[in-house]
């Protein structure tokens, strides 16, 4: 689909989204708990409904009318499936460990540029407690998982992606405790303090040291019956740009006291309120990258955002497509292997866009075109489906205009 939007400041409210990474936690920890639990997802996307279809294929019956989602535990011994996880890395990351732990033959999949996404770290530890996996193609995926897990120690450098821990966390748990050990140092800690956040709401602790995390034996996932997912912030950083750049935008649903670590968008905007050249580090929040570096080209300063090299194992190369989107809209950026700069003087001249199926750099360019000289247009603007169905009509209603050019 292409749309075509034109320059216009934003004005209103908008309800923040269900956390994608707490919908996908509850759901998992829902799918193996006691006892049924309602979950309370505000909003779906396509990542969510491919954690849930995964859950139902291990033995889970999730049954979904509007925004609650009824989860009736897996009673499965074992598996043999078919794990589509269509373009969900958080899907894949997570459920591959469980399926681990449960056991059995499982066949996954996935499309867009998920078969090529780095695994191999997460497989090696795997194999090193006990699994086999089988590969179809050139590409990590479609990949067969045998066996069940024989060890619970596992080890992963933290460089890689914090995935890998969330999903032995849930693995352990099911398994009746586990040690990930770190050979380096954790980036993205706080998406792993959501997995533990959402495990202790279910009944588990675990334990974090400096250079590890422990589940405990003896543990159970207890239903609390009922579990409404916060709001994201994620998704919500891009109408707070906005509202830097100088729209009158405000979101409500955020929960300060988030353990999501993109709540760090605030921080950042009140930097960039200086006239100073400053800088980013982006290891603990890649995806807050494509909303920032458009409110950078709103500041009349240089902007720096560093230690960002896996932002190019995201569903596009993130560090290339954000250039690509700056310099189309006519803003001044640089790259390295791990950081981009970026020039701002205050606007953008507007100009054609390759979303590269990526969904946050379609979110990034429609902000954008609120500080653009002329309209922006959106190739591939359908990929917000994969995390923000509802984008484009929250941007409607906050006064924003565009026109559907194709919908191929």
């Amino acid at each position: 689909m292409i749309l075509e939007l034109q320059p216009a400041k934003l004005k209103g409210t908008v309800e923040a989204i269900a956390s994608k990474s707490d919908a996908h936690r509850a759901l998992i920890c829902a799918a193996f708990a006691d006892a049924p639990c309602s979950l309370k997802i505000s909003t779906t996307s396509k990542d969510i409904e491919a954690t849930a279809e995964v859950l139902e294929a291990f033995g889970a019956d999730i049954e979904q009318t509007d925004n609650l989602y009824k989860v009736s535990p897996s009673k499965a011994k074992t598996l043999k499936c078919t794990a589509d996880c269509n373009e969900s890395g958080s899907t894949l990351r997570f459920l591959l460990p469980v399926a681990a732990a449960v056991g059995g033959e499982v066949l996954f999949t996935g499309q867009g540029r998920l078969p090529n996404r780095p695994m191999t770290e997460l497989c090696r530890t795997l194999q090193e407690n006990g699994i086999s996996f089988k590969q179809h193609s050139e590409n990590f995926l479609p990949l067969t998982l045998s066996g069940r897990l024989t060890g619970r120690d596992f080890l992963l450098p933290g460089n890689v992606s914090s995935q890998y821990i969330s999903g032995l966390l849930f693995a352990s748990t099911i398994a009746n405790g586990g040690t990930i050990r770190l050979s380096s140092k954790l980036e993205s800690a706080s998406y792993v303090e959501i997995t533990r956040h959402v495990l202790e709401k279910f009944g588990v602790k675990t334990e974090a040291a400096a250079d590890s995390y422990t589940v405990p034996a003896n543990q159970k996932l207890v239903s609390p019956g009922f579990y409404a997912v916060e709001g994201d912030w994620s998704c919500s950083a891009f109408w707070l740009c906005a509202e830097f750049m100088g729209s009158e935008v405000s979101v409500s649903n955020l929960d300060m006291n988030s353990p999501q670590g993109d709540k760090a968008a605030v921080e950042i905007l009140k930097l960039f309120e200086s006239s100073i050249e400053c800088s980013v580090d982006c290891s603990d929040i890649p995806d807050l990258v494509p909303p920032l570096a458009v409110a950078a080209c709103a500041r009349k300063s240089t902007t720096h955002f560093v230690n960002a090299a896996r932002l190019r194992l995201k569903e596009s190369d993130r560090i290339e497509s954000v250039a690509n989107l700056i310099k189309n809209l006519g803003g001044k950026i640089e790259t390295t292997e791990d950081s981009i700069t970026i020039f701002g003087n205050g606007s953008l001249k507007g100009g054609k866009i390759s979303s590269q199926n990526d969904h946050r750099i379609v979110m990034a360019a429609a902000i954008a075109s609120t500080i653009s000289e002329e309209p922006v247009t959106i190739d591939g603007a359908e990929a917000v489906q994969k995390s923000y169905p509802s984008f484009f009509q929250d941007f409607n209603k906050l006064g924003g205009t565009f026109n559907v050019i194709s919908l191929r």
